[in-house]
C-alpha cells in the first residue's frame, strides 16, 4: 500500500480559484454529495455542515467587525495580501455553535476603491452613528472611504496625512471613543534592523557562538486623538515605550467592561497585550496580557495575532485573531487575574458553513489508513508546525474528511517551533515550523509511522507504538547517518518507499541536491549517493541560496505505473530543478509558479536514474499553484480506483485531481 500522497493545485488567476470554490459550494448545496471534484478543493465533511473557517489567503489581516446582518457587530471583514487570496472579504455572521463559537457564511469579495496590490493594510470601522468606513495605509498617509452596505461598494477616497512618527509603522488601528472622537494607533519599532538587509551569502545569520548578531527589534505605540475622520493632517505622539513586544503589535481592538475600557493588541510572536484605556484623553496604561485560567500568558497558535473584538451578547464575546494558518476565537471570561491580566478561555478555530477542508497554511498532506478501519485518512503538516489527522468517514472512492485533530507524540501535541536559534532566517521566523510529514510503516511492525522534515532542517521519525486501531506516537527521534544526526536543507518532505527488502529515503542534501539513503534500522541510514539524470547530471534544487534552498516536497511513487518508483516533486515558484540554467519551475512557460514535477525513473529501483523533469498539466495546462509552496501526494483515493492526486497548497486547501485529467 502506498502510504503517502502529495497534492497539487490549480490556481490560474486567483479569480478562477475563487470561482471554483464558489462553484463547488453551489454544486454541493444543490445535492451533489461528493466531496471530490477534479480541479477543486476537497470539501469539509464534518457532520452538521459546519467546520473550520477556511481562510482564502495564507497571509492577511483581520480588518474589523461591523453590524450589517444584525444589531451587534458580529459580521466580519478579512483582508488577504498574498497573490492567491489578495482582496477584502466580507463574512456574514450566522450563529453561535453549541460550544459558543461564532459561525460564518462563505465570503463575499469586496472591490477596493483603488488598485489593490496587497500593500495597503485595511481597517474597517463602524462609527456610533452606524456608518461604516474603510481606512487604508499608504505610507505616511491614511486614505479612507465610506462603505455602502446595500451595494457593498466604497465612496471616493479621502486622505489624512500622518506627522510625528519617527519612522515607518508596522501596523495601525482606529477605535472610536465614548465621546465620539477617534483614537489612531500605530505600531512603531525601535530604531534598528530586522537583519543586515544584504543578500545571501553576505547576510550573516548567526555568530560563531550561535547568537543572532543584531538586536531583536521591539515595538511600541504611537497615536493621536482626532475629532473626525474628515481631517487633513494628524500629528501623533508616543503613547508607550518602544519595548512592548518583539517586532510588532498587530491590530487594535476596544473592549469595555462596566465603566472601564481596555485596548487589546496581538503581536507577531503570538502574545496578546491588554492596556487600560482612558477614553477621555486617550491615555494608555501599563502593559498587561491576555491569559488563561491559570494566569499563563496566551500565545496564539500561529505566527501573528491580528486582533479584533467580537461581541454577540454579555456571555458570548471575545477576541478573534488572524495569523498565518488560521483564525481563532478566545471567549472572554470577563475576569481578571490577581496580576491584572484579562482571562480568556483557550483558543478555538472560528467556524464556517460548508467550508473547504482547511489545514492552516502551506499544507503538506500524506495519505494513509491511520486508524486501521480500511479507509484512507489524511495526515498533514503546515507552516504553524502542527501535524493534523483528518479522519475519512466515507469510503476510499468517495472520501469524507472531517475537521482535523492535532496529533500527539509522547502525550503532547506535536508543535514544531524553531525558536531563537533553529531557523536559517533568524529569530523573526521563530514561529514557523513547516512540518512536512511522510507516512509509512518505517520499522516493519505493521503500523504506520511518520517521518518528517521541518523548518529546523531536522529529519525525524515518530514511531507508532500503539495498535492498528489506536495509533500512539512516541516523541520525535532523529535519524542518523554515520552516527551524526541526519542533516539536509530545510522544509523538505522526505520521499520514502520500500524497494525490494529495503527502505529508500530521499531528501535534499547540503548541496541542495536530491540524495538517496537506505535504511539500516529504525533510526539509522546509509548513503546511497546523489540522484542523477540519465545524462549523469545531479539534480539541483534552487537558483538562489540562503533561505531559498530546500523546500521540495518529495513523493516516491510509481506514477506512470511501469513498475519503477518515479519522483513527484512539489515545488515553490523560485526553484530551478534540475539546474540553474533551464530548471523548473523558475523557467516554466508562460509563467513560473509552484507546480508539480514528474521525473520518470529510466533506470531501476535499486539504481534509479531520471529523465528531465516534466510539469504536470491539468486539462492540458500547467498546474499553477501560487508562488510559495505546493505538496503533491498520489494515492488510490477518489473515483476509478486509480492513482489520483491530492495537492496541498499555500492557502491551506487540498486540491483534488482525477488522473484522467492529468498529463505531462
Amino acid at each position: 500500500m502506498n502510504f503517502y500522497l502529495k497534492s497539487k493545485a490549480v490556481l490560474k488567476p486567483v479569480t478562477v480559484f475563487l470561482f471554483s470554490i464558489t462553484f463547488a459550494f453551489q454544486a454541493n448545496a444543490q445535492g451533489n454529495t461528493s466531496m471530490l471534484q477534479s480541479g477543486e478543493p476537497v470539501k469539509n465533511s464534518t457532520p452538521g455542515g459546519v467546520g473550520r473557517l477556511a481562510l482564502p489567503f495564507y497571509n492577511g489581516y483581520l480588518a474589523g467587525f461591523v453590524a450589517i446582518s444584525g444589531k451587534e457587530r458580529t459580521d466580519l471583514f478579512l483582508q488577504g495580501t498574498d497573490g492567491h487570496g489578495r482582496g477584502l472579504y466580507f463574512y456574514t455572521f450566522r450563529k453561535l455553535s453549541a460550544a459558543g463559537v461564532p459561525v460564518y457564511s462563505h465570503p463575499r469579495k469586496i472591490t477596493m476603491p483603488f488598485t489593490d496590490k496587497g500593500n495597503n493594510r485595511t481597517v474597517m470601522l463602524q462609527a456610533a452613528n452606524g456608518k461604516i468606513y474603510g481606512i487604508w495605509s499608504f505610507g505616511k498617509t491614511l486614505k479612507w472611504a465610506q462603505f455602502n452596505p446595500s451595494t457593498y461598494t466604497f465612496s471616493g477616497l479621502k486622505t489624512i496625512k500622518i506627522a510625528g512618527l519617527p519612522r515607518g509603522y508596522s501596523d495601525y488601528g482606529i477605535v472610536q471613543l465614548k465621546n465620539g472622537k477617534y483614537l489612531l494607533l500605530f505600531s512603531v519599532r525601535e530604531e534598528g534592523i530586522f537583519s543586515n538587509g544584504k543578500p545571501f551569502p553576505a547576510k550573516i545569520m548567526y555568530t560563531p557562538e550561535g547568537f543572532w548578531p543584531y538586536e531583536i527589534a521591539r515595538a511600541g505605540i504611537y497615536g493621536a486623538m482626532i475629532d473626525e475622520l474628515n481631517t487633513s493632517q494628524v500629528v501623533v505622539k508616543q503613547f508607550t515605550k518602544l519595548n512592548q513586544a518583539y517586532y510588532s503589535l498587530e491590530g487594535f481592538a476596544l473592549y469595555r467592561q462596566g465603566s472601564k475600557s481596555f485596548l487589546i493588541s496581538g503581536s507577531r510572536l503570538g502574545n496578546i497585550l491588554v492596556y487600560d484605556l482612558n477614553e477621555n484623553n486617550g491615555a494608555i496604561g501599563e502593559r498587561k496580557y491576555a491569559a488563561d485560567s491559570e494566569n499563563i500568558l496566551l500565545r496564539n497558535p500561529n505566527v501573528h495575532a491580528y486582533a479584533g473584538y467580537f461581541y454577540h451578547s454579555p456571555g458570548n464575546q471575545g477576541l478573534v485573531t488572524v495569523g498565518e494558518g488560521g483564525i481563532y476565537y478566545y471567549r472572554n471570561t470577563e475576569k481578571f487575574s490577581k496580576t491584572g491580566n484579562l482571562i480568556f478561555r483557550e483558543s478555538q478555530p472560528l467556524l464556517q458553513e460548508k467550508p473547504d477542508l482547511y489545514g492552516g497554511s502551506l499544507v503538506v498532506p500524506a495519505i494513509a489508513d491511520w486508524d486501521g478501519d480500511g479507509k484512507l485518512d489524511m495526515i498533514s503538516g503546515n507552516s504553524m508546525g502542527f501535524i493534523f489527522f483528518y479522519k475519512n468517514t466515507g469510503t476510499n472512492a468517495d472520501p469524507q474528511y472531517v475537521d482535523p485533530e492535532p496529533l500527539k507524540a509522547g502525550d503532547k501535541v506535536i508543535h514544531v517551533q524553531p525558536g531563537y536559534r533553529e531557523d536559517i532566517q533568524g529569530p523573526g521566523e521563530a514561529r514557523w515550523g513547516y512540518t512536512c510529514p511522510t507516512v509509512i510503516d518505517w520499522n516493519g511492525d505493521g503500523l504506520p509511522d511518520i517521518l518528517t522534515g521541518d523548518s529546523r532542517g531536522k529529519f525525524m521519525v515518530y514511531l507508532n507504538k500503539g495498535t492498528k486501531t489506536q495509533p500512539v506516537l512516541e516523541p520525535e527521534h532523529p535519524l542518523y547517518l554515520n552516527g551524526m544526526d541526519m542533516y539536509g536543507t530545510w522544509r523538505v518532505k522526505p520521499g520514502v518507499a520500500k524497494i525490494g527488502n529495503r527502505m529508500a529515503y530521499v531528501i535534499m542534501d547540503r548541496d541542495d541536491e536530491f540524495h538517496l539513503y537506505w535504511q539500516l534500522d529504525k533510526y539509522n541510514l546509509e548513503d546511497g549517493g546523489k540522484l542523477k539524470l540519465t545524462t549523469n547530471q545531479t539534480i539541483h534544487g534552487n537558483y538562489y541560496g540562503g533561505g531559498t534552498v530546500g523546500r521540495a516536497k518529495i513523493e516516491l511513487v510509481d506514477w506512470d505505473e511501469d513498475g519503477k518508483m518515479d519522483l513527484l516533486i512539489g515545488t515553490y515558484g523560485k526553484q530551478s530543478i534540475p539546474d540553474t540554467i533551464t530548471g523548473l519551475p523558475l523557467h516554466m512557460k508562460p509563467k513560473r509558479a509552484s507546480t508539480v514535477l514528474f521525473l520518470k525513473n529510466a533506470g531501476t529501483d535499486e539504481r534509479p536514474v531520471y529523465e528531465y523533469p516534466k510539469v504536470l498539466k491539468f486539462k492540458g495546462e500547467n498546474l499553477s499553484l501560487g508562488g510559495h509552496s505546493c505538496a503533491p501526494v498520489a494515492a488510490r483515493i477518489g473515483p476509478g480506483n486509480r492513482l489520483n492526486l491530492i495537492a496541498g497548497i499555500e492557502t491551506g486547501a487540498y486540491m483534488f485531481y482525477d488522473r484522467k485529467d492529468l498529463s505531462w
